[in-house]
């Protein structure tokens, strides 16, 4: 407990120092700084109405919680959704989401905050998605009566939950209603520790997600202006993986190469375009107007195109692998039935490890073996429809968990 009081006492100010220099934390810091503002003027939006909140750390978990966002809405169309974030990343694109009725930041923990926070949205169920665990909201919420879900979640063993000086952070599971995780594993894990909460295995509602997005069929107009060469579409790419992408270029001119870094600032899109010959933008592509009859290298400049863009690939590269972070999501790709590569730094990524297992994936150490895949992929016949037709199963396979959570969600809503 006194390590998690410090915690509290050090984050926002060490926050405030790195926003002289670090974007993201300059964001969080203002955010934090208007957040009781924010929530006064929501506030009114919502009117007395039933409301439900739902919390996400970021933007991935958003993801992962919006199948049952908009199943909720379904079930429930007389409540409001109130949505928080802690990282700017997930609040700044997502602040005016239309899935939701009230997008704001979580006030950082603590015993006022949580106070306040609890009795102004006076939810009827609260459920945390994935990750996040905030000790004086769970305790509010639990000296209210206030059922709180733990949704999608995924344990390892290695975390303080298991370990032998880990007595606080189980206390904050035992504080969860139900927890609903994602495998096997997991349930295995936290079973033994909790006590009068349910556990359930429900899955990933990921699966589900990308799924809904295959079925928009949402065509992107400016793919037209490209060659009809087949398409190699790299995700969420850093500097690590651009390096190996460039030289793997040179083996491969008779693909499209269509790179999206994961971030898009201009200094960033300046050194990625800096790595690959002839490369231009999107935004340089849509002014020209030009139609391409021959391949190219295109540097997307903006968000919000990936998952529609996986569609058109031959064969999809998923970035971060190369990184401390690991690997960003795969699952949009597999939905479409194409084979997926990315980095081997995977080993925390259930998805990743999955996909590979079931052989509609490959991790690379190098760029030797992305080489080698993609020539496999090219020249092996019969092998690219097989690994494509791998994925897609792996989707397929894997959903429903958005059902099943919302049984737990639709059992504690009747007994609230």
């Amino acid at each position: 407990m006194l390590l998690y009081k410090l915690f509290l006492f050090c984050y926002p100010k060490i926050a405030k120092l790195l926003g002289f220099f670090n974007p993201k934390a300059k964001h969080w810091t203002n955010g934090q700084n208007s957040v009781w503002e924010a929530i006064s003027n929501k506030q009114r939006e919502i009117n007395g109405q039933p409301t439900i909140w739902i919390h996400a750390a970021s933007y991935g978990e958003f993801e992962q919680g919006l199948p049952i966002i908009e199943a909720i809405k379904l079930i429930y169309p007389g409540h409001k959704i109130w949505l928080t974030f802690f990282s700017p990343s997930g609040y700044l694109h997502r602040q005016n989401d239309p899935a939701v009725d009230v997008v704001t930041y979580l006030p950082f923990d603590g015993p006022d905050n949580a106070h306040r926070f609890i009795n102004t949205v006076n939810p009827s169920l609260i459920i945390f998605i994935k990750y996040e665990f905030w000790f004086y909201y769970l305790k509010e919420a639990n000296q209210k009566g206030i059922p709180v879900i733990l949704s999608s979640a995924v344990f390892r063993a290695n975390q303080l939950f298991f370990k032998w000086y880990g007595g606080f952070y189980k206390k904050m599971l035992q504080m969860f209603t139900s927890i609903l995780v994602q495998d096997k594993i997991s349930f295995q894990l936290i079973a033994p520790i909790t006590h009068k909460q349910e556990v359930f295995i429900t899955g990933d509602t990921r699966f589900d997600r990308v799924l809904q997005t295959v079925n928009e069929k949402k065509e992107i107009d400016w793919m037209a202006q490209l060659s009809n060469d087949k398409n190699i579409i790299a995700g969420s790419t850093w500097q690590e993986d651009d390096i190996i992408l460039s030289k793997a270029t040179a083996h491969f001119t008779q693909f499209n190469w269509i790179i999206a870094p994961h971030l898009v600032d201009k200094k960033n899109i300046e050194n990625c375009k800096s790595l690959f010959n002839n490369a231009i933008t999107l935004t340089e592509l849509i002014e020209s107007g030009i139609k391409h009859t021959k391949p190219i290298v295109l540097i997307i400049d903006r968000i919000g195109l990936l998952r529609n863009l996986y569609r058109y690939s031959f064969v999809s590269y998923v970035g971060g692998g190369f990184g401390k972070d690991g690997v960003h999501n795969v699952l949009e790709p597999a939905a479409y039935g194409k084979p997926v590569i990315w980095g081997h730094n995977d080993l925390k990524y259930k998805e990743a490890i999955g996909l590979r297992k079931q052989n509609g994936g490959f991790s690379i150490k190098n760029e030797a073996a992305l080489v080698v895949h993609l020539n496999e992929l090219l020249q092996t016949a019969g092998y690219h429809e097989k690994i494509s037709q791998n994925a897609n199963n792996y989707i397929i396979e894997n959903a429903g968990a958005t059902q099943k959570t919302m049984t737990e969600i639709i059992k504690q809503l009747d007994r609230s």
